[in-house]
């Protein structure tokens, strides 16, 4: 009778908790001051408890009492099943990711849940949540800390023969090194994981994930051919799995691609697709503003656009790097094509030319000549631009140096010769 009543409490406070969250709390409250019970019904009816609860302080953003319910009832759980009471921790720490800005208590929590599991000896469950702290250094930009626990975790998953796991893992490890820009350590990372996703069964998600990170490391090779078709796989898996926010991300990345390759023909059919239509948003918007700059040459619109969609196009690290790849072209391009037909002018005509600062077309020019993408000097007291001719190679130099490669020869035969005779 008392089970009966609880159900219906349950009930009542799931209706209440939008309209009266004080009143539903205090029925969630009530049932979970009780002790869960031996049948799996009474199990069941606290589980439900817990989550609604859980979901009550998500809805209403109380993070600190949802790390406080977390820290309180997980001593309860151990009279669950392993499994059992693996799962809801990790469905109650699942309710953070919906609030917003709560990285650093979702650490603090997720460290104390991992000691907590130390002192159960629930290995599996301390695996899991080292990897969720992986994820969580990552977003807050914790490299370091993020490589210290995956060098842990893949000695441990190596010996234990734990496939899958180990693939996320070593995916991990791959975002890791790419994020510190060690694309070649990133790529082996990500060559592990695939070697090690071919002997099990991998989920879609992870397969996805797979593609989206192999995408990403051939876009730093500027292989956005190859990119393109990695990036159109894991757009397709995550577009099956129902994930919109990667697989919006997917296709953002997809007209980054083609953008790159300044097939504007492609950008106008990607964007007319039905997957652009159903992820249709901000985020595929300041890429179309992205694509119509480029394609009009015109650092005027481009500047807009990454103004106007600074959070679309700023928050992606991966989207943020390129554009300003494409950025410095265009900038070179149109300085080329400015100062084409002068030997003398003026940096602040340049400037008003390409609808840019002075100072900024000075730095950009002095890196040119640097570059020798332009033969010239910077007359700074002048405030003008120098462009020579570009003479032929003086050959003086080339003999130079082929005397000089000559002389290093005579030289260590000579300390051979030496050497052998004083032996």
């Amino acid at each position: 009778m008392a089970q009966d009543d609880n159900a219906k409490r349950i009930e009542e406070a799931k209706q209440l908790s939008k309209e009266q969250p004080a009143k539903a709390e205090q029925i969630y409250q009530d049932i979970l001051s009780k002790q869960p019970g031996t049948n799996d019904r009474a199990a069941r009816e606290f589980e439900n408890a817990l989550l609604g609860l859980g979901e009550l302080y998500r809805d209403h953003k109380r993070t600190q009492d949802l790390a406080t319910l977390i820290q309180q009832t997980r001593d309860v759980l151990t009279s669950f099943a392993r499994a059992k009471t693996a799962k809801l921790v990790r469905q109650l720490l699942d309710l953070f990711t919906a609030i917003p800005n709560t990285t650093d208590i979702q650490i603090s929590v997720t460290k104390s849940c991992i000691d907590w599991a130390v002192s159960q000896r629930q290995g599996f469950l301390r695996q899991n949540l080292e990897v969720r702290l992986v994820g969580l250094h990552m977003q807050k930009q914790s490299y370091y800390d993020a490589l210290t626990l995956i060098n842990g975790l893949l000695k441990e998953l190596k010996r234990l023969d734990d496939k899958l796991v180990l693939v996320e893992v070593q995916l991990l490890e791959s975002r890791v090194y790419h994020a510190l820009g060690n694309v070649p350590k990133g790529r082996a990372a990500l060559t592990s994981a695939r070697t090690s996703a071919a002997s099990v069964y991998c989920p879609p998600l992870l397969q996805a994930g797979l593609d989206m990170q192999s995408g990403q490391l051939h876009a730093e090779d500027s292989d956005f051919n190859t990119a393109y078709s990695y990036f159109i796989e894991a757009m397709e898996g995550y577009h099956s799995q129902d994930s919109t926010a990667r697989a919006t991300s997917a296709l953002q990345y997809m007209l980054l691609c083609k953008i790159m390759l300044n097939s504007k023909d492609d950008v106008d059919q990607l964007m007319a697709s039905k997957h652009a239509l159903k992820y249709a948003g901000a985020s595929l918007d300041a890429m179309k503003a992205v694509a119509r700059a480029h394609n009009n040459r015109s650092l005027e619109e481009y500047e807009a656009a990454l103004h106007s969609y600074r959070y679309e196009l700023g928050s992606d690290r991966f989207i943020a790097s390129h554009l300003r790849r494409l950025y410095d072209s265009m900038l070179e391009q149109n300085l080329i094509k400015v100062i084409e037909p002068f030997s003398r002018v003026e940096i602040s005509h340049v400037a008003s030319m390409v609808g840019l600062d002075a100072q900024q077309v000075e730095r950009k020019l002095g890196q040119m000549i640097l570059d020798r993408v332009i033969i010239g000097v910077l007359d700074q007291g002048a405030g003008v631009l120098i462009v020579f001719e570009e003479g032929e190679r003086d050959k003086g130099y080339d003999a130079a140096l082929e005397t000089i490669g000559k002389l290093g020869s005579v030289v260590d035969v000579l300390y051979a010769n030496q050497a052998s005779s004083l032996e």
